[in-house]
């Protein structure tokens, strides 16, 4: 039998990355999971450890730090979280990161 959290966390990841790609990032792709070594859910943007939570209760400390975790293991510029909200389309997904990274994230773009 399927675990019903692994599965939901699964499908969320998909929406995840099929939404990204219907964007344009062709690249993207969903990242096994990584036990120990775990570079995050969704790979296939060179600067970018991106997290997936489809969770009941939304904690944004611990889904930050995870993405946080996840950039350094994969040695990126950026962590982030997805995170789903309840009975809205992917397009409504809160994106969320710490305020070094969104500073990080600023600093990159005012060199454009």
């Amino acid at each position: 039998m399927t675990n019903p959290s692994r599965a939901r966390g699964t499908a969320w990841e998909v929406k995840v990355v099929d939404f990204l790609q219907s964007r344009g990032h062709r690249e993207v792709y969903r990242m096994a999971p990584g036990g120990i070594h775990d570079a995050g859910d969704v790979g296939g943007l060179a600067d970018w450890a991106i997290e997936a939570r489809d969770r009941a209760k939304i904690s944004l400390a611990e889904n930050c730090d995870d993405a946080v975790a996840r950039a350094r293991e994969k040695k990126c510029r950026y962590g982030i979280a997805f995170i789903k909200r309840r009975g809205r389309p992917v397009t409504d997904a809160y994106v969320v990161m710490t305020a070094e990274t969104w500073a990080d994230l600023l600093d990159e773009l005012d060199r454009d």
